[in-house]
């Protein structure tokens, strides 16, 4: 697997538990732990401190280039990323066709830092 360096230099990853039509996470969540790097899950009691995680990877149903970001309408992603240190990257994951143009902003969106695909060249920093 080859690793964005802010991935590689994480020590604390959150990362979601994929649901079917999601890009799988298993494999990455398998990676991370045998790097020896703490995993955090959305889901976890107690919830990890938003301060200790170096990465957090994002879902979502579209994106854009830029890292405009549509979630499902619930808004915890928004929420939480407004908690987290200001060098914490956060990592939105795709498929290509999840790409797009534009989206629908509204002020309390926070925007991705990293958007990638399924399609390397595609991946967008």
């Amino acid at each position: 697997m080859r690793a964005l360096p802010a991935v590689a230099a994480a020590n604390a990853v959150m990362v979601f538990d994929s649901i079917p039509g999601e890009p799988e996470t298993a494999p990455f969540i398998a990676w991370c732990l045998e790097q020896g790097k703490t995993v955090h899950l959305p889901e976890d009691e107690p919830p990890p401190d938003p301060r200790t995680i170096d990465v957090v990877i994002v879902p979502g149903t579209a994106f854009t280039r830029d890292g405009h970001r549509l979630g499902q309408g619930g808004g915890w992603y928004d929420r939480f990323l407004r908690t987290v240190r200001p060098d914490c990257v956060t990592i939105g994951v795709a498929f290509r066709p999840q790409i797009v143009e534009e989206l629908p902003v509204e002020p309390h969106d926070i925007r991705i830092a990293i958007v990638v695909s399924d399609a390397s060249e595609d991946d967008v920093s």
